[in-house]
């Protein structure tokens, strides 16, 4: 998922920021924001997709069994895992990406990625977010999120990546 509607996400762009429990969006990519109008006098819209990921279980499944494809995710700082989509879904079809899945002006979290679904299934989540660029350690914080998950949701061939 990148900035078009059929790209693979590309990752970071660079290196990440020194670990820390949370992170915000880094400058150069909310003056991006700012210059592409996606940030504005109230900040970030919220992705009018997003939800947190107990709302998108279907019994066994994530969405269903025919769910196959990639979501943003964010972990907010009370350990929350939100879910949504990316590339034009915001006002107008403005892009959708990671801090939209929070919104406001500061938007912060523990972790942010890309969570990939296949057959209804967790197959993989990293932590590639070119907004908030978090160190590769806040997977623990991923990996906490994700283990109060039931195991039925988690693809056979489950993996984490970085």
């Amino acid at each position: 998922m990148g900035s078009g509607s059929s790209s693979a996400y590309a990752g970071t762009h660079g290196s990440s920021q020194p670990y820390a429990p949370s992170y915000g969006v880094t400058k150069p990519m909310r003056q991006h924001d700012v210059d592409r109008g996606i940030y504005g006098t109230s900040g970030y819209t919220r992705n009018p997709t997003a939800k947190p990921i107990k709302e998108a279980i279907n019994g066994n499944y994530i969405g269903d069994k025919h769910t196959n494809r990639q979501f943003i995710y964010a972990i907010d700082l009370d350990g929350n895992i939100v879910i949504g989509e990316r590339n034009g879904n915001g006002r107008d079809g403005d892009p959708t990406p990671h801090p939209t899945l929070i919104g406001g002006k500061n938007p912060r979290v523990q972790v942010a990625g890309i969570l990939d679904v296949r057959g209804g299934k967790i197959y993989s989540y990293d932590d590639r977010s070119g907004h908030f660029k978090p160190n590769h350690r806040s997977l623990e914080a991923a990996d906490e999120a994700f283990s109060k998950l039931p195991a039925n949701l988690f693809h056979r061939h489950f993996r984490r990546r970085h």
